[in-house]
């Protein structure tokens, strides 16, 4: 009897948990984004008759589920506490969790991107069509955490970021001009503040390193243009709510031993307002500080410097006595390095590949009447995106 009503109970308890679930989830308001996961939620489908008997209606409305479950967040979170404290797993979700509190993503060739050979003789065709018109082509490889600290990894964990790096760099020919900072960050390697803990980008203070670098680089062969302007000309100051970054999304902070913060930088110097443009308006500014004060711990902070991603932008500058106009080729490793490179010239022109396909790179340029086009991009990012050595025609 005792037996029949213990059952009893365990089937009552079990349909009660469903239904309350089923309560939640349907009084429970959509989600449209995850900062966890850094990505749009699917939301309800529409029934249609086609969509229906296509058998497309319950696929998406299965996906729509898994995605709005009631308390997911805390579900993935509680996963990474077993991963952790039981399993002692220290590689989830590809992402390697280092003592000192570093996670590191490996940076593995795709099937789906370019080898180092084919992205090199795209740039190198590039620079040569430019150089019969006197423009000159500047490629900076800019190295990212893991590549730098490829040391770190255990035997486990493959990473091919100076391997890739290597061999990209190698096939780098004039007219191009290769800037492999890899030895600029090097130098610089037992400092503090150069790579966020749980985000895969750098911070302002290794851009500025590259910075140098890029305009000594540069003043080789245009002398006309600025030195760059020195660390001590700028104060720098850490900002914001501490947060977790991309690499912790993958994780969650769970793994995450440091959290991180935002670094500032404004110039101690006078100058004139540049004229700051990207998404169709011209009343931009350097810092996107909505962001810089978001209270998510998992929100995309790097969108602080120039609000990330966009399609193109455009900083005039009338603080420099040149008439010198450059174009930067980037990924988002140029984002927190922008702020530097724009005071050199009088009109910079930023465009992302990924996003910008209004017309042709030649085109742009002699429309724009650009004198230099200078890449930005990591290793990382160059072999798996295509589009980055899309230049049209």
């Amino acid at each position: 009897m005792k037996k029949k009503i213990g059952d009893t109970l365990v089937v009552i308890s079990f349909f009660l948990v469903i239904f309350v679930i089923g309560i939640i989830y349907f009084v429970s308001p959509d989600k449209a984004q995850s900062e966890l996961e850094n990505r749009k939620l699917d939301q309800r489908p529409d029934a249609t008759l086609q969509s229906l008997l296509s058998g497309d209606y319950f696929k998406r409305f299965g996906a729509y589920y898994t995605d709005q479950f009631p308390a997911r967040n805390q579900m993935i979170e509680y996963n990474a506490v077993v991963n952790k404290f039981v399993l002692q797993k220290d590689v989830i979700q590809s992402i390697y969790v280092h003592d000192d509190g570093y996670l590191m993503d490996p940076v593995v060739p795709s099937d789906h991107g370019l080898t180092p050979k084919e992205i090199a003789a795209k740039i190198n065709s590039f620079g040569e069509k430019l150089s019969n018109e006197d423009i000159n082509v500047y490629f900076a490889l800019t190295p990212n955490k893991t590549t730098m600290m490829e040391y770190k990894l255990p035997d486990y964990v493959e990473s091919y970021g100076n391997d890739l790096s290597d061999r990209l760099m190698d096939q780098i020919k004039s007219p191009v001009k290769g800037i492999d900072l890899r030895g600029t960050i090097k130098d610089h390697m037992d400092e503090s503040n150069l790579y966020f803990y749980t985000d895969h980008h750098w911070k302002p203070k290794a851009a500025h390193y590259a910075y140098e670098e890029i305009m000594n680089q540069m003043r080789e062969d245009n002398r006309s243009l600025p030195q760059a302007i020195s660390h001590d000309q700028f104060t720098w100051e850490e900002m914001g709510e501490p947060f977790y970054g991309s690499d912790a999304r993958k994780t969650t902070k769970t793994y995450a031993k440091k959290a991180d913060s935002l670094t500032v930088v404004r110039p101690k110097f006078d100058e004139k307002p540049l004229e700051i443009c990207y998404r169709n308006k011209c009343d931009k500014s350097m810092y996107d500080m909505e962001e810089l004060s978001s209270k998510d711990v998992y929100a995309n902070k790097y969108r602080v410097y120039f609000s990330g991603d966009f399609s193109e932008g455009i900083v005039r500058n009338p603080n420099v006595g040149n008439d010198t106009k450059l174009l930067i080729l980037k990924d988002s490793y140029a984002n927190s390095m922008l702020q530097f490179v724009v005071r050199n010239f009088s009109e910079t022109r930023i465009l992302d590949l990924r996003h910008y396909d209004k017309e042709s790179i030649y085109a742009y340029i002699e429309e724009h009447d650009i004198d230099n086009v200078l890449f930005i991009h990591n290793i990382n990012s160059i072999v798996l995106t295509p589009s980055f050595v899309e230049f049209g025609e």
